[in-house]
């Protein structure tokens, strides 16, 4: 069932991972909701979602793409104690993970700025609903393609942003891409799993 390589991965608390997150970073969900099972089920993953974070003024900040809201910024620390408004922590597991471009002593932080400018140019953009039926019938049926579009589900909101540092990461033969793939990207390293 997918990536094996977040298999055993130890887990922290939120604050020590305050201290290892660097901005760049990658948070993959592991969520326990319906439409997180789902996710899980066609796509053969542990994970139902994929962000990235941002370290800014002195907080961690997710930025994401989500069904209700679209691409949207909002703190870590929401995940683990105020879950969309809910005083509940997130339901599920929380992985952070590293693309090895980003920890590399070559790599020029300043690509970071406009990795993301763009994660901000695209606050707002509605999530691409159609992209999920889409997905379906090409799971199910085997047919059509990904095309580019101003709507995003979270993995292409993660990609496009990605593109920014000139960064390919892994998708299917028809272009879509999933939290899957960027777990199994062989470049993106799993660090830890967070723990209220």
């Amino acid at each position: 069932m997918g990536t094996s390589k977040f298999n055993g991965i130890n887990q922290i608390s939120y604050q020590q991972a305050r201290g290892e997150i660097m901005t760049g970073d990658i948070l993959l969900c592991s969520g326990n909701y319906l439409v997180s099972e789902l996710i899980k089920k066609a796509s053969d993953s542990i994970f139902s979602h994929v962000a990235l974070l941002l370290y800014w003024n002195d907080r961690v900040v997710v930025l994401e793409s989500v069904e209700d809201d679209g691409v949207r910024a909002l703190p870590l620390s929401h995940y683990l104690y105020n879950y969309e408004n809910s005083k509940k922590t997130y339901n599920g597991e929380l992985y952070i993970a590293r693309h090895e471009v980003i920890e590399s002593p070559n790599f020029d932080k300043e690509k970071l700025k406009s990795m993301f400018g763009k994660a901000v140019d695209l606050l707002n953009r509605n999530y691409d609903k159609d992209e999920i039926a889409k997905i379906v019938a090409r799971i199910g049926l085997g047919i059509g393609r990904h095309r580019d579009d101003d709507e995003f589900i979270c993995s292409e909101f993660v990609d496009e942003c990605f593109k920014e540092l000139e960064i390919e990461l892994l998708s299917d033969q028809k272009d879509f891409i999933f939290p899957e793939h960027i777990a199994a990207d062989s470049k993106v390293k799993p660090l830890f799993r967070i723990s209220p």
